[in-house]
């Protein structure tokens, strides 16, 4: 196998020998993740806060760095389930929370929505999801409407008419519940991987699936934000650009009138998960995936789909570790950095998901797929961080992170430039919160009351 300095000349080779790659990091962070804030600060008579000191600290971003909930109380340990949710609310301002049809209702009409339902491994009911996210403040999403690898088996797969009618009773019930309660709903998953399928139902063979999935969630989440997702098409994207499969999909819905709000790409390094042999995972390693971790086909990519003008999202990654020890963890932490920074500069993407957080707790069809081979896990099996979490948070919480101490003008304003987020005000003891957006106000008062 080969050595960590080996893997790391070879992974690393396109983001280190291409400096303008880093150029256009680095401006594209500053251009569209800051902005420039004027605050006066006024008392409750309105009257400016002259000469005043006030302390500043951004408490949340703006962009998603999201993860998906699949663990949620699902560990045997009590203490891991506790551990759990401290590390996702430390980690995580959005969560993917899971909505596959064979999980939700594995008996016809007996649905799992409610935080007591039946267990279901990586499944958590919906309801205890969105308890948990509400009480910490996490944003949450739902994944998938229409995703008919994942359907139960009561279901009559051969009948359109009642695929159709069975479907259209799914998104109303869901409607019902979640209207209003997420910021975005993933209509359609995978349709350029179903040939792989051998779970799908008629609905899979439809001409006109993604424009028939879209409208039909249109007509019951009419004014959601609905998402089209994909995956395993980056490198197809980058290399073909508007000839790609995805590019053509998304062309032909929007051309027939799709109301497709959001462009979603999966961005899973699998590396391992069908390897058998120590020589298949080398030939792997060394070749299948390079694509993914180059930041310039990454920016090709983002680039291509960007030319519809729809925000973009990252929403499913897997970063592998190729080994044990400190230095595969450390190449693990240095490809997260680079592609989190190239989706973070972009201007178009909003959100990035990482997937299975935890080593060992991953999908598993069959002996050959096995995403545990990955190791793609921010955090050990026992739940401590690797580094590649231990980067993520750096990251988020000191390089993309403003914080400081400015004193009022004699119009009681101070003037910064800092990252779009929630930020906390602190004057003469006095916190104020106030939320700066990308396209939100930036010149606003807030009042101290205690003045």
């Amino acid at each position: 196998m080969l050595s960590a300095k080996e893997l790391k000349e070879i992974w690393l080779k396109a983001a280190n020998e291409k400096p303008e790659l880093q150029a256009r990091i680095k401006d594209g962070i500053e251009q569209n993740r800051k902005g420039d804030f004027k605050i006066r600060f006024i008392d409750k008579e309105g009257n400016p806060l002259k000469n005043t000191e006030v302390k500043f600290n951004q408490k949340s971003h703006e962009f998603k760095f999201g993860a998906h909930i699949f663990m949620l109380d699902e560990f045997e340990k009590a203490e891991d389930n506790a551990k759990f949710r401290e590390l996702f609310k430390e980690y995580f301002n959005l969560a993917t929370v899971p909505f596959y049809w064979d999980g939700l209702e594995p008996e016809e009409n007996k649905p799992r929505y409610d935080k007591d339902s039946p267990k279901v491994y990586r499944r958590p009911a919906p309801e205890l999801c969105m308890q948990y996210c509400a009480q910490n403040g996490i944003d949450t999403k739902l994944h998938c409407l229409v995703y008919d690898k994942f359907t139960p088996s009561w279901l009559p797969k051969d009948n359109m008419a009642e695929m159709e009618r069975l479907y259209e009773k799914r998104l109303k019930e869901i409607s019902d519940r979640y209207t209003g309660r997420m910021v975005e709903f993933e209509v359609i998953n995978e349709t350029l991987l179903s040939y792989m399928w051998n779970t799908d139902s008629v609905i899979t063979s439809k001409k006109d699936l993604n424009e028939w999935a879209f409208n039909l969630a249109k007509k019951y989440f009419p004014n959601e934000t609905l998402v089209i997702n994909e995956g395993g098409c980056n490198a197809d994207v980058a290399n073909k650009g508007i000839w790609s499969a995805y590019y053509l999909e998304i062309e032909n819905a929007l051309l027939k009138g799709t109301p497709i709000d959001k462009i979603g790409i999966q961005h899973h390094l699998f590396t391992g998960a069908t390897s058998k042999t120590d020589e298949q995972y080398e030939r792997v390693v060394k070749h299948e995936y390079l694509s993914f971790a180059d930041p310039e086909l990454s920016f090709k990519m983002l680039d291509t789909l960007g030319k519809f003008g729809l925000p973009l999202e990252i929403t499913e990654v897997t970063i592998p570790t190729f080994g044990d020890g400190e230095e595969f963890e450390e190449l693990q932490a240095e490809i997260l950095k680079n592609l989190y920074s190239v989706w973070f500069s972009h201007p178009l993407v909003d959100t990035v998901v990482y997937w299975n957080q935890f080593d060992g707790y991953c999908y598993v069809e069959n002996v050959n797929w096995n995403e545990n081979n990955c190791r793609g896990g921010l955090f050990h099996h026992d739940l401590t961080p690797k580094k590649s979490a231990q980067m993520l948070k750096k990251l988020i919480t000191e390089e993309w992170h403003t914080e400081g101490a400015l004193t009022t003008d004699e119009d009681g304003y101070i003037e910064f430039r800092g990252f779009f987020g929630d930020y906390e005000f602190n004057v003469d003891d006095e916190k104020i919160i106030a939320a700066f957006g990308k396209n939100g106000k930036k010149d606003i008062d807030l009042v101290a009351t205690a003045k």
